[in-house]
Order: C-alpha cells, then sequence, then structure tokens
C-alpha cells in the first residue's frame, strides 16, 4: 500500500469520525435541547471549490487507471464533502441553561450584552468574546432575543 493510500485513508476515518460526532455524538454532551434554530450556511464558493478539486483529483486518479482503493476513497472523501458542506444543516440548540453554538456550550449568565442587528443576526457579547449568530429565519432570532430577555440573571 502507497503512502498516499494511507494518507488519504486517515484523511477519510478523521472526516467520517467528525461527521458522526457533529451529528450523533456532539448533542449528547449538553443539555436537554429546548428548540433549535437553524443557522445560516458558510459560503457555498468555499465548499464548491473544494468539491470542483477533489472531482479533479478523482477524475485524473481514474484516468490513470491507478488503484482502486485510492479511488474509492477519493469518492468517500467527495461524499463527505458533498455532505459536510451542501447537505448538513447549522443549527444552533437552544435549552433552559444555555445555548449550543457551533459545538460551543453558553450559559445564559455567561451573556455580558446581547444586540439584535437590522441584517437579522444576534451578536452575544461574553467575558473574552463576541459570537454572532445568523438564523435563516428572523422569527427565531427574534425569539431567541426574547428567551435571553426573560432570563432572570441577565
Amino acid at each position: 500500500m502507497a503512502l498516499q493510500t494511507v494518507i488519504l485513508g486517515i484523511i477519510v476515518i478523521l472526516c467520517l469520525a467528525l461527521a458522526v460526532y457533529s451529528e450523533w455524538l456532539r448533542p449528547l454532551r449538553y443539555p436537554l435541547t429546548q428548540w433549535t434554530i437553524p443557522l445560516r450556511r458558510l459560503s457555498r464558493k468555499d465548499w464548491g471549490i473544494v468539491t470542483v478539486l477533489l472531482l479533479v483529483v478523482f477524475i485524473q486518479q481514474r484516468l490513470r487507471a491507478e488503484g482502486y482503493l485510492n479511488s474509492g476513497l477519493l469518492l468517500g472523501l467527495i461524499l463527505l464533502t458533498l455532505w459536510y458542506g451542501w447537505i448538513r444543516q447549522p443549527i444552533a440548540r437552544v435549552s433552559a441553561e444555555g445555548i449550543v453554538i457551533n459545538g460551543q456550550f453558553i450559559r445564559w449568565a455567561h451573556i455580558k450584552r446581547y444586540h439584535l442587528t437590522a441584517e437579522g443576526a444576534l451578536i452575544l457579547t461574553l467575558a473574552q468574546q463576541k459570537v454572532t449568530l445568523c438564523a435563516q429565519h428572523a422569527d427565531d432570532l427574534q425569539r431567541l432575543y426574547q428567551h435571553i430577555i426573560a432570563q432572570p440573571n441577565q
């Protein structure tokens, strides 16, 4: 087995582990979710570039008629890229104790300030950082904003 095959296999296994963790294991780490907010996706241009580059490598691999293992691993990487960048919907999970955004649990008590912008983003100011929450629907942000205001420890 060539070094290229081993490296490609490790990358596919790590990407698959990340996919399983983010979809099924990460929600188990945090408190029970009251509701979820679908977030806006990152730029599809970036994911498109990665997908096209992987397709070019896959086509070159097939034209050179090299091993099926490398082609299968590249195809798996392409499918994971399509899932992660195009199919998967990023969400924020709201619970009674706080909110989970991009795998980061923020307790309601840690929010120092919050601001709802005209562009449709909720900016949460913490002690050390600012977190921007861009939801797909403005109604979800308004509901979250009202939920934060209703917290007794704010």
